[in-house]
């Protein structure tokens, strides 16, 4: 997976980009194809904002969240694209089964 950090109005120190970086490797396991992950930080006032764009064969995920520390606000939007993955799972019909079989 091809993963890119921009960070606007200050530089990410090495442990949040690792930190970055292990937590969206977990993704993989919800969704094997996913092939590319943009993030982007932002410092707005006394808030810190994460907007996650997950790049998939089946779909494209996107979420932005806030919160008072980045280590915070990542876990929240890793969840929140946790979550769009299986609600994409779920109301994608499996082909597999409304096939009669002969």
């Amino acid at each position: 997976m091809k993963i890119s950090v921009t960070a606007r109005h200050f530089t990410p120190s090495n442990e949040l980009k690792k930190l970055i970086e292990d937590r969206l490797l977990k993704l993989l396991v919800f969704d094997s194809s996913i092939s590319q992950s943009k993030v982007v930080l932002l410092k707005v006032d006394r808030a810190e904002k994460v907007e996650l764009i997950i790049t998939s064969r089946k779909k494209q995920y996107i979420t932005k969240c806030y919160s008072s520390t980045f280590e915070k606000t990542l876990s929240m939007a890793i969840k929140n694209i946790k979550n769009q993955i299986s609600k994409s799972d779920k109301q994608r019909p499996n082909k597999n089964l409304n096939k009669e079989i002969d």
